[in-house]
């Protein structure tokens, strides 16, 4: 009995450590992240003091147009602007990996969303997660156009100056999404092919990333 109690504890030390994980704490940009140092009239993405900061304001009419159809929120055509940043994740997206980003959000509102971008090829084919203060959305962006989206309904208890814990899971074909360790969406039947991931800001809304890490299961 005591043999087989030892294989069984070896064969779970073998499956946790077998896990590679690598932590992004923006001490420097070691992925490679695409920043904007300066503020344009749409935005900014940059690395300091060891966070990753994304902003975005003005008015862009094709940024409102866009993100408008990717998340279904009703909001003025040209009312606001779009800002993205991505990296080269150090994964294979083709076998099982989880990534976690804690987040700080400035507000969350009908017309201040923000966005987890993931299977990032190009600006124009990418998988995403949106986040206002009403729901989440799954939306598939393929050569600059949505070809399919899921949405859920949630209710953040607080929707200013919000602190949260983002968790996406990839098990084959199987994308899991959670927020502050509650599941709040799951999709199925969407294999990966790029292992570019990301994040946007919409409206006059700001997203800083302190942290991420990625783990290889």
């Amino acid at each position: 009995m005591k043999k087989v109690l030892i294989l069984l504890s070896l064969a779970f030390t073998t499956i946790a450590t077998s896990a590679q994980s690598f932590v992004d704490t923006f001490d420097a940009n070691s992925l490679g992240w695409t920043e904007s140092a300066f503020e344009s009239n749409k935005g900014s993405a940059v690395i300091d003091k060891g966070v990753l900061t994304i902003k975005s304001k003005g008015e862009n009419k094709a940024a409102g147009a866009i993100l408008t159809a990717l998340s279904g929120v009703a909001t003025k055509v040209g009312e606001n602007t779009f800002f993205e940043t991505h990296c080269y994740a150090p994964l294979d997206v083709k076998k099982p990996f989880e990534v976690i980003a804690n987040v700080k959000i400035d507000k969350l509102s009908s017309d201040r969303i923000c966005g987890f971008v993931f299977n990032y090829r190009d600006g124009g084919n990418f998988y995403c997660f949106i986040f206002n203060d009403e729901m989440v959305n799954f939306t598939r962006y393929v050569d600059n156009h949505v070809v399919g989206n899921i949405t859920q309904g949630v209710k953040w208890e607080n929707k200013k100056k919000v602190d949260q814990e983002w968790k996406l899971v990839c098990d084959g074909d199987v994308l899991s999404f959670f927020v502050d360790g509650m599941e709040i969406l799951k999709v199925r039947y969407m294999p990966l092919d790029f292992s570019g991931i990301g994040f946007y800001t919409f409206g006059k809304q700001t997203l800083v990333v302190e942290d991420m890490t990625f783990t290889q299961n």
